[in-house]
């Protein structure tokens, strides 16, 4: 009868610790809010040379619920140091909108209707972009592994006159929806984190993701282009 009894305790154990690692991963998600308390940790070591705090003067929230690639295309070259447009609704002052960015040579690249419809893939980012007088590098997000996507953003995510969008796919953050665009503004060493400024922010705030999962999320495949998601790097 012993032997019977032990192994009912050794399944209780296992039942136990088993419980216990959920527990304990339930408490350290990969993904974290801006708003909760781990978030609210992770938002008070912003460092003073990350991107963020450029970024969060003129972050922008999409104009509809297929302009996130606009609205993070805006968000970059407002915050950069180059001449802009100027829309009626603003006048006289310069200033970078969801209107202005489609500039006849940008319509010729991608209407705004399609953009619409469809969204807009990683080249019409960069063609669109580059219209504008900045520098754009595409970085498919299948070529990218852990080592190389960290070393990447802790070097772009500082101060070094570069801006990172991304275009990845809401499932792997556990969010609703599919393709996505946003703008990366800081990387946190201690958890080897990265914030997404998510400019449906009607719709999530903004969210530190581990570098797995963005890298994850990157690799997707964009059906409309048949290629993978990724990053692309703006720079003057």
């Amino acid at each position: 009868m012993r032997p019977f009894i032990n192994k009912l305790m050794l399944s209780a154990i296992l039942l136990a610790s088993m419980a216990a690692a959920s527990a304990l991963a339930s408490e350290a998600p990969d993904v974290i809010y801006w708003d909760s308390e781990a978030g609210k940790e992770l938002r008070a070591r912003i460092p003073a040379d990350a991107d963020y705090w450029q970024l969060s003067l003129t972050f922008a929230v999409q104009d509809t619920q297929t302009y996130c690639s606009v609205a993070s295309a805006i968000t970059v070259l407002n915050a950069m140091p180059i001449k802009k447009p100027v829309d009626p609704a603003y006048a006289p002052y310069a200033y970078f909108t969801q209107s202005n960015y489609f500039t006849p040579e940008v319509t010729a690249v991608i209407s705004p209707q399609t953009v619409l419809s469809m969204g807009m893939t990683r080249d019409e980012m960069v063609k669109t972009l580059t219209l504008h007088g900045v520098t754009a590098k595409s970085i498919a997000g299948d070529t990218l592994d852990d080592n190389s996507l960290r070393t990447l953003l802790q070097k772009a995510l500082g101060d070094d006159g570069q801006f990172v969008l991304a275009n990845y796919f809401r499932a792997n953050l556990e969010q609703v929806g599919g393709g996505h665009w946003s703008v990366l503004a800081a990387y946190d060493a201690q958890t080897d984190r990265v914030l997404i400024l998510d400019v449906a922010k009607y719709k999530y705030t903004p969210v530190w993701v581990g570098i797995g999962t963005l890298r994850q999320a990157l690799a997707t495949l964009d059906t409309a282009s048949n290629k993978a998601r990724g990053l692309v790097i703006v720079s003057k």
